[in-house]
């Protein structure tokens, strides 16, 4: 079997796994943030799947809610500049 498809994932970590790969606000992530540091210091996939998995879970949920209030913040942001079409 795949070494990285011998332990498996849980949603969490999944989804810490996503946003290490890539955020819908990483041209705009700001010089503080965790998963920013992390995409570019961890540059394979095996090498962000290694550091996910070693993760305790309370690590991995304090980066889920760091990214959870990064994209709040963000996403008012560009809201603000938003204007409908009519």
């Amino acid at each position: 079997m795949d070494p990285m498809l011998e332990k498996s994932f849980s949603e969490e970590r999944a989804l810490l796994f996503g946003l290490i790969q890539e955020c819908i606000f990483s041209e705009y992530a700001l010089e503080d943030c965790p998963l920013l540091e992390l995409r570019d210091s961890l540059t394979s996939l095996a090498d962000k799947y290694a550091y996910v998995m070693q993760l305790g879970d309370n690590e991995v949920n304090s980066l889920l809610r760091q990214h959870e209030e990064c994209i709040a913040e963000r996403g008012a942001t560009y809201m603000e500049g938003y204007s409908p079409v009519s």
